[in-house]
């Protein structure tokens, strides 16, 4: 089997889900897995999604994943201490999160798992893609920089300019986008992968997990097979 480069939006704690989705893609050692962020909150079983992840890895799949929004809260919430970083944490899905662990702060999540979730970078670079979990602010000098991280984590604007990314096209998450929403814009310059699996059936066009074969264009859709909580 020749290789192939796949990415993976939004788990969102969907573990059966993404155990799913992995067995139709029989990933092989020599594919280039990249997962867009947002492994944690909000559906059942976060611990399970990151137990997956690890277990790639040590296994010797080639798993390149990237910080989300939601990693990204769940850590300002652990280091800064201060009660409002873990409310907002914990009132965007963070509570599910402490659920599947069985605790009742993140300071008490495992420690292999927090030290993975802390040295995620934000964004990937491939011959001819750029990934990231939300945006990439072409306005900078260098979209790259440091001064746009939030951009990374947080943009919804979809604006880009692929100039600036070396002719690279663009792939995100973060954005929800209907199922068909994604078939078309699978050979576009910008490419959103967020199926919004985690709301499972509510949102019409919605509810499932996808990735994209970036080289051939194929898309795989697993729909939710979570149980997940009422938002």
């Amino acid at each position: 089997m020749s290789k192939r480069t796949i990415a993976i939006g939004d788990i969102h704690g969907c573990s059966k889900t993404f155990g799913r989705l992995l067995q139709a893609l029989a990933l092989e050692k020599s594919d280039v897995l990249y997962l867009l962020g947002d492994y944690l909150d909000r559906g059942p079983d976060s611990r399970g999604v990151i137990e997956t992840m690890l277990g790639l890895l040590r296994e010797g799949y080639d798993i390149r994943p990237i910080l989300g929004n939601h990693e990204d809260m769940m850590l300002l919430a652990l280091h800064k201490g201060i009660f409002e970083d873990l409310l907002e944490w914990l009132e965007n899905g963070g509570d599910a999160t402490l659920k599947s662990y069985g605790v009742n702060h993140p300071q008490e999540i495992p420690e292999e798992h927090l030290q993975f979730l802390e040295g995620l970078p934000l964004f990937e670079v491939s011959e001819r893609f750029v990934l990231v979990h939300a945006g990439i602010d072409c306005t900078r000098a260098d979209p790259f920089s440091p001064g746009g991280r939030e951009y990374m984590l947080w943009d919804r604007t979809g604006l880009m300019n692929i100039g600036k990314l070396g002719g690279r096209r663009l792939v995100s998450g973060h954005s929800t986008r209907k199922l068909e929403e994604i078939r078309k814009a699978s050979r576009k310059n910008h490419i959103r992968l967020d199926n919004g699996c985690v709301y499972g059936k509510r949102f019409p066009g919605k509810g499932n997990l996808v990735a994209l074969d970036l080289n051939s264009g194929e898309l795989f859709v697993q729909e939710n097979i979570d149980v997940t909580p009422e938002p």
